[in-house]
């Protein structure tokens, strides 16, 4: 006999003796391998782990109940905020969200149109980005016009679709930006690349956001460096040159700063 179930015969004799009925209600049944002498099924209760034979291992089946584990709410120290783009989680500590982050995510090619359906083009040799009146034979031809749009991820998607803006012009790359000047803040073309990735604050981003909540087509862009400054565009001659311009209420509506993004061939 498994020594296991001797201990528990044991056991339950001793509980008989002394109180018959106790064994009777408190017992869990265990079925033998086999039958006593009576020909009739012995029921035993079960032995915990502790009155089980030193260095006797324990019948097929049986698993020891695992002592439960209390977690502090002082081992997590981050909590999830939302659900953003793509299902990924924005986590906060007690500092708050991490620092802004940039990560490329995708490249649309598209042309930029105002209110009047002028075309943005750059000209770096002359130091300037202007809307003009473009034809759909100069659009085709032309350089300085067809831009790569820049879309990234952020930890901050509340306030709106970080993109950045790059151009070829004669087999180079410029990249727009936003330098101060004489005490203002002004639309510069630099070449170079748009980084893949930004781990902080850059003054080549811009927060895509949509005009007015009515037009889903036309958008704004404000510069990610200064609350309320968008771009825009305004009167220089004949020119209508791209700047930086300051919203001086949130719920203005002002048509210089609004902005297509179109696909070449439209």
């Amino acid at each position: 006999m498994h020594p296991y179930i001797e201990t528990a015969r044991l056991q339950a004799s001793q509980a008989a003796r002394k109180s018959p009925s106790l064994a009777r209600s408190n017992s869990h049944p265990v079925p033998l391998a086999g039958r006593h002498a009576g020909g009739t099924a012995l029921s035993l209760p079960r032995a915990s782990p502790s009155t089980q034979p030193h260095g006797t291992p324990p019948p097929h089946g049986f698993r020891p109940r695992r002592p439960r584990v209390k977690m502090s709410d002082e081992d997590i120290l981050v909590r999830a905020v939302q659900l953003g783009e793509n299902f990924c989680l924005y986590f906060e500590d007690d500092d708050g969200l991490e620092c802004d982050a940039f990560c490329k995510e995708k490249v649309l090619h598209r042309v930029l149109r105002n209110v009047r359906s002028q075309l943005l083009v750059v000209r770096p040799d002359l130091d300037m980005a202007a809307f003009e009146d473009v034809t759909d034979q100069e659009m085709k031809s032309g350089s300085g016009m067809h831009f790569n749009v820049h879309y990234y991820k952020t930890t901050t998607p509340s306030a709106g679709m970080p993109v950045a803006f790059s151009i070829q012009v004669q087999d180079k790359s410029y990249y727009m930006c936003c330098e101060k000047e004489h005490g203002k803040t002004i639309v510069r073309f630099r070449e170079g690349e748009v980084p893949k990735e930004i781990p902080d604050e850059s003054n080549v981003i811009f927060f895509k956001k949509t005009f007015t909540s009515f037009s889903s087509r036309t958008f704004k862009f404000e510069y990610s460096l200064e609350q309320g400054m968008f771009l825009a565009f305004e009167d220089e001659g004949y020119l209508r040159k791209l700047i930086l311009k300051k919203l001086s209420r949130e719920d203005e509506v002002d048509e210089t700063m609004e902005i297509s993004l179109q696909v070449n061939s439209e």
